[in-house]
């Protein structure tokens, strides 16, 4: 996986010039584009369960908060806010781990129309609501 989704290392080139993810549907464009492996234009499970793969260090095949937001803060330390806020997310059984059942809630919040496969509409629209969501997380002027 080039970055997630995540969401983290995603806009890992939004990161060089102070946090601003929007437009946010060009942001979602540029992750989409980075995940879809296989380039045919649509995302799948597949395709998340890979990109998964860089926050599992122990190769467990389940990812823990501590690996999860460890390799944003290595990678994108101004996304630690958000890493938090989407782990949360992802991790639909409040088990404090990733895994297939998580990975596979994801996907269906993101596959509308249930086809087994999102498209870029898709993926922008998931994308640009969770990026609003937590507009407060990540804005330039988030207060501290």
């Amino acid at each position: 996986m080039k970055y997630l989704v995540t969401a983290i290392v995603l806009v890992c080139f939004h990161s060089c010039c102070g946090l601003n993810l929007k437009p946010y549907n060009t942001t979602a464009y540029g992750m989409f584009v980075g995940y879809d492996y296989n380039q045919d234009n649509f995302f799948t499970l597949d395709e998340l369960h890979r990109s998964f793969t860089i926050y599992d260090v122990n190769h467990d095949g389940r990812v823990t908060r501590h690996e999860y937001t460890a390799y944003v803060n290595t990678h994108t330390p101004t996304l630690h806010d958000l890493s938090h806020a989407l782990y949360d997310d992802y991790d639909v059984d409040s088990d404090h781990h990733l895994d297939e059942h998580d990975f596979d809630n994801l996907f269906s919040m993101m596959d509308v129309d249930m086809d087994r496969r999102v498209s870029v509409q898709e993926w922008e629209n998931y994308w640009v609501h969770q990026f609003i969501k937590y507009e407060h997380l990540h804005s330039q002027h988030k207060r501290r």
